[in-house]
């Protein structure tokens, strides 16, 4: 199993790039942040550093890690600026950029910056026409395009990706329609938390969706997105699992102690081992996780490097 590290748990640049750093020490594969212009605090105040913007930042302060997003926003961006800041970041940091990256979906903050906020049909539209640009703008010398929704003229794309013959493509995916999609056209799916029987399903559709495009499932990656939560004692247990359960009401669901246990990312070291290892048997190749720890865990990330990676 390879591990991504969720860095917008902080909010200030110091605190980003010193988890960056320590993800980095700790022989995380990639960092992440998400791609949002304003926060969900109520009044909407944490401060959101621009998603680009950062990481092309933190790809000048590191060395090995990959620098990524957990997902870009396609309706943010023009697809031939994404690909050309991508581009960059990727030489920046001698080609460790990734272009993980879905259709967006926050309308509050479209509204906000003046976006329009399309169909979830449209922006799949959208996104699916941005793959083909990104590829073209990747590899070719010139690049001239008409879509329904973009047209290029003789646009060019230098200096190219350092990686060839283009930095990780991953689309972030919930619904059938852009999961095919991702199968036919990218290097990989990441998911959201899902319980496991949920999960176990969805790799399944994956696994027939790319026999059906004819994909190879070992140059395929499978990805997801969750929080891990290590506890040392039965105190800490009941306060995380009561968190969630709360969680979860207010999103008009119903889970008992035992179900969030099987279903989220919370418990002893040993629980928590047992379910990364059920979930690399599914076919997860990734997890891009935030750690958590109770009050007695002094450091819950080493801790996750030492008893868990």
């Amino acid at each position: 199993m390879k591990y991504g590290y969720y860095i917008r748990t902080v909010h200030t640049y110091r605190e980003i790039r010193n988890l960056a750093l320590l993800a980095e020490k700790y022989g995380f594969d990639s960092v992440h942040v998400n791609d949002h212009l304003i926060g969900f605090d109520p009044e909407r105040k944490d401060p959101y550093l621009e998603a680009m913007v950062l990481m092309s930042a933190i790809a000048a302060e590191t060395q090995r890690v990959k620098i990524g997003h957990i997902v870009l926003a396609n309706s943010f961006r023009n697809p031939a600026l994404t690909a050309k800041i991508v581009s960059s970041i990727d030489n920046i940091s001698n080609g460790r950029a990734l272009l993980w990256i879905g259709t967006g979906w926050y309308e509050e903050e479209y509204k906000a910056y003046g976006y329009p906020f399309p169909s979830a049909k449209q922006r799949v539209d959208e996104l699916e026409e941005s793959l083909t640009i990104f590829k073209k703008l990747f590899t070719e010398e010139t690049t001239n395009f008409e879509g329904k929704f973009w047209k290029l003229v003789n646009c060019k794309n230098f200096p190219k990706p350092v990686q060839k013959p283009w930095p990780q493509i991953v689309i972030g995916a919930v619904k059938n329609r852009l999961t095919e999609i991702a199968c036919r056209e990218a290097d990989g799916v990441n998911l959201p938390h899902e319980g496991l029987d949920s999960l176990k399903k969805r790799i399944g559709f994956i696994a027939s969706k790319l026999h059906k495009h004819n994909r190879n499932p070992d140059e395929f990656e499978i990805s997801t997105f969750n929080v891990v939560t290590i506890v040392n004692n039965e105190e800490e247990l009941d306060k995380f699992v009561n968190q969630a359960i709360e969680r979860v009401k207010q999103e008009g669901n119903k889970l008992t102690k035992e179900e969030i246990m099987k279903e989220s990312f919370i418990g002893y070291v040993g629980g928590v081992k047992e379910q990364i290892k059920q979930v690399e048997e599914f076919g997860v190749k990734k997890m891009v996780i935030s750690v958590r720890g109770g009050s007695s865990i002094e450091d819950p990330t080493e801790l996750f490097h030492d008893k868990i990676m």
